[in-house]
């Protein structure tokens, strides 16, 4: 609540209200003014002027001076009504608060604020598609190398059955060599430490075999 007299107008007081997000100021006029010619049209003027800094003007008379005033007018130009007396104040008329600008203010700060999430989001989501782009090409480069260690298993895993079947193919024939080479080996060293005279003798061989 701020009271004071009006400095456009010295028989005019004034109260502004305001709960912090709005701001009403009341113009008070006294019995006095009704006594001065175009006073009162003076003050609807001074407050017409007011409605562009408040959110709401409203105009306080005293209350045997309500007739004086009309009430048609008032609620057309969106001011307040107010009578009072010694026993108190009473609102005949509420003021026109002008909703369509401290909206307008609002949705502009609203609007900000929103932009301004926005930009944390969008700052938020290129980091985490960052992050994203560089675990897949890591898990990308990780297949690359099982891909190669895959590759080269299948070439030793060919190269192993290779060899098997190049055993399997030689097997008979490495029996057929393992029975046929100690006898012509026993037979060579026997020989080998006989006289010429004794060489391919049969008797000789039969006895290379018993042993």
């Amino acid at each position: 609540i701020e009271r004071g007299e009006d400095p456009d107008s010295g028989y005019v007081n004034r109260l502004i209200l305001s709960d912090g997000r709005r701001e009403i100021i009341v113009n008070i006029l006294d019995e006095d003014i009704f006594a001065i010619r175009g006073a009162i049209q003076d003050a609807l003027l001074q407050a017409e002027k007011l409605k562009g800094k408040f959110d709401g003007v409203a105009i306080a008379i005293p209350r045997k001076y309500q007739r004086a005033v009309d009430e048609d007018v008032m609620a057309l130009h969106g001011f307040g009504l107010i009578i009072y007396d010694n026993l108190g104040a009473e609102e005949i008329i509420p003021p026109k608060i002008r909703e369509s600008i401290r909206s307008k203010k609002e949705e502009e700060r609203e609007l900000d604020r929103s932009r301004s999430v926005r930009e944390e989001e969008i700052i938020q989501l290129r980091r985490d598609f960052s992050r994203i782009l560089k675990a897949l090409e890591e898990i990308e480069a990780r297949l690359d190398r099982l891909e190669k260690e895959q590759n080269k298993l299948i070439k030793r895993i060919a190269d192993v059955e290779n060899k098997l079947r190049e055993l399997s193919k030689a097997e008979p024939r490495i029996r057929e060599e393992a029975k046929a080479a100690p006898k012509t080996i026993s037979r060579v060293k026997v020989e080998e430490g006989l006289p010429s005279y004794l060489v391919d003798n049969p008797w000789i061989e039969i006895l290379s075999r018993r042993e």
